[in-house]
């Protein structure tokens, strides 16, 4: 009797933590940051960056970071941030120079032309344009699958020149599966794909040059 009571608590246990979670109406709220990786500030950089907010070319749904879809219970909700999606991956690009022990600054909006960049005593001014940043999560009995796709082009300037030097386009797919649903498992993987977009920058070698 007593091994049958443990076997049927294992069992709730098991389809509680299995279920992609209770019908949600509405959106769904996420949050995301830059991940680091642990040999990022290998030196300290005499660089100072200047850098101006990025510009989502998404579309109208500049909040929506994707969409979570459950079979079980046929419920779509869309996955939003609080604010908007170009101020989290610019806050991320920042946290990515940080992270280098460079020297960061706020530049104003830019529009990433030459005759239309800002003033700025910085040696280098970097914005850029959000192509795609979306995150797929599909929830099922026991499984739930989430794909995010990040795709960025990235604009670096010599702002005392008026010049730009280098435009890098820098994208990052990964997709990842669990047991259960959580909104911590959509935000990492979201997290962890647009971490290592950025983290592409950094292995351009006239970039590394001018970063020293």
């Amino acid at each position: 009797m007593r091994n049958r009571l443990i076997n049927v608590a294992l069992f709730a246990i098991f389809v509680t933590l299995s279920l992609p979670g209770c019908a949600h109406k509405g959106p769904i709220l996420i949050d995301f940051r830059y991940q680091a990786p642990q040999s990022a500030a290998e030196t300290i950089s005499k660089t100072t960056v200047a850098v101006s907010p990025f510009v989502d070319e998404r579309g109208e749904n500049y909040s929506v970071a994707g969409k979570r879809v459950s079979t079980l219970n046929d419920v779509a909700n869309d996955l939003v941030v609080q604010g908007v999606i170009r101020d989290k991956v610019t806050a991320a690009l920042k946290s990515a120079l940080t992270a280098r022990a460079i020297t960061i600054q706020d530049a104003p909006v830019w529009d990433q032309t030459e005759t239309g960049m800002p003033a700025s005593r910085a040696n280098l001014l970097i914005s850029g344009q959000i192509k795609t940043l979306w995150i797929d999560c599909e929830s099922q009995l026991a499984s739930t699958t989430v794909k995010a796709d990040v795709d960025l082009r990235i604009v670096i300037a010599d702002p005392a020149q008026k010049k730009i030097i280098k435009t890098l386009n820098v994208d990052s797919k990964i997709e990842h599966q669990s047991i259960g649903y959580s909104t911590e498992f959509v935000e990492d993987t979201l997290a962890e794909a647009l971490s290592s977009a950025i983290d592409q920058l950094f292995t351009d070698n006239e970039l590394k040059n001018r970063l020293k």
